[in-house]
């Protein structure tokens, strides 16, 4: 389990890649407006989305070239997929969850060309059932301590904002990159051990994550990190 009193908030990647003390990673990119969280293992890395506006190949490489990577995909938007399109070729790769339902052809094919991992997952998951909207499929992910909504709107989130595994989480990357359509007080009423929100977002050009989430962070005494501040989030364990 995640330990926070070592985590590492740094721009500078050299520094936690040559701390020898940490044997596991979990980094939340600063991709711009998006989401791409990578944890990493001894023989694999886990990325839980992989988009945004800018990607990290350079770290990548160093952390999980010579890995079996493992793609989570929340569902089907491009600031959550759109790295797929320029996977490197030479790098192992595989999905351990898929979007629900269709996308237009380019993103079906797209994710045509990955396989289905065919070890176990090592997350927790819950996936709606019979939603329409793109956002409201989103699958709810929690890894270790890590809570990783997508960008499932406030009416999902009472669906789910009550199963065991998720009320004991205690990072939560912010749904919808801070938007107001996530993230309720209610929500946050349900996760009683939460010591901080992450949001993966550019405020500069899409205003996220929005007046009304900080707000109801600062009334729920969770304090809130952007990736726009600090760059790549490391936590090592």
């Amino acid at each position: 389990m995640i330990q926070l009193a070592v985590f590492l908030l740094v721009s500078l990647s050299a520094t936690p890649l040559g701390n020898r003390a940490f044997h596991k990673y979990v980094v939340v990119w600063n991709i711009g407006q998006g989401q791409w969280v990578t944890a990493t293992e001894e023989n694999h890395c886990q990325h839980f989305d992989l988009g945004g506006e800018k990607f990290p190949w350079k770290n990548l490489k160093r952390l999980c070239s010579d890995k079996e990577n493992r793609f989570s995909l929340s569902h089907w938007d491009w600031d959550h997929i759109g790295a797929l399109a320029k996977w490197p070729s030479s790098w192992k790769a595989c999905i351990n969850l898929r979007p629900l339902g269709k996308s237009s052809p380019r993103k079906m094919k797209i994710l045509a060309q990955f396989q289905d991992c065919s070890s176990e997952k090592n997350f927790k998951e819950w996936s709606p059932q019979n939603a329409k909207e793109t956002n409201s499929r989103s699958h709810v992910v929690r890894y270790e301590d890590y809570l990783l909504p997508g960008d499932s709107p406030v009416a999902e989130e009472r669906f789910w904002q009550n199963i065991y595994w998720i009320t004991s989480a205690r990072v939560l990357v912010l749904g919808h990159h801070g938007s107001r359509t996530s993230t309720s007080t209610e929500l946050l009423t349900r996760l009683p051990k939460l010591k901080m929100a992450i949001a993966s977002a550019r405020w500069a050009r899409y205003k996220h994550p929005h007046a009304e989430v900080m707000w109801r962070l600062k009334k729920a005494h969770v304090p809130l990190l952007r990736t726009e501040d600090w760059g790549n989030i490391w936590f090592g364990f």
